[in-house]
């Protein structure tokens, strides 16, 4: 049981550090000279993962974020909802939802994506902040669930996460 916890804390510390880098690229860019390199680094690592286009970029300090804006909603709203979590689940009994939440999450950000292809309408950066932070609210609720039990199959100990279909978000 002591897992579930140590698994809870080590993801949400982990998504803080992540958020963390996020700001602290421009802030590290800025300031320069001895901070030039690490500033350099954040932004590397998450090149890979994310356009890093300026444009569609919060600034800080005449810099960019080290994510987009709407890849930077997606982490510090996972950010949230694993803050949320314990509220809505028991960290103890995880229960996964069903999968349509996760399908119905990610549909308002292929919505808004396709106009651009299209022309049909600008998309702005309120409409990536709201379609990158329905998905990443909703995602702690299947990633700790099944980092959990992946642990616990690591550790050897009898399962406990419960994956079937649910109603809501929330135990009831």
């Amino acid at each position: 049981m002591r897992y579930h916890r140590t698994t809870y804390l080590v993801i949400l510390c982990g998504t803080i550090g992540w958020c963390s880098a996020i700001v602290l690229a421009p802030v590290f860019a800025a300031e320069g000279s001895v901070f030039a390199l690490p500033a350099e680094f954040v932004y590397r690592m998450f090149h890979p993962i994310c356009h890093q286009l300026r444009e569609r970029s919060f600034t800080l300090l005449d810099h960019p974020f080290a994510a987009c804006v709407r890849c930077s909603t997606i982490y510090f709203a996972f950010l949230a909802g694993t803050l949320l979590y314990p509220i809505f689940r028991k960290i103890e009994r995880p229960v996964m939802p069903s999968r349509l939440f996760l399908l119905a999450a990610l549909l308002p950000m292929l919505v808004d994506a396709f106009p651009v292809g299209a022309g049909l309408y600008e998309v702005t950066h309120l409409t990536r902040m709201v379609t990158g932070g329905i998905f990443g609210l909703v995602l702690p609720f299947f990633i700790l669930p099944a980092a959990i039990e992946a642990v616990q199959q690591i550790l050897g100990t009898p399962r406990t996460v419960s994956i079937h279909h649910q109603k809501g978000l929330t135990d009831a």
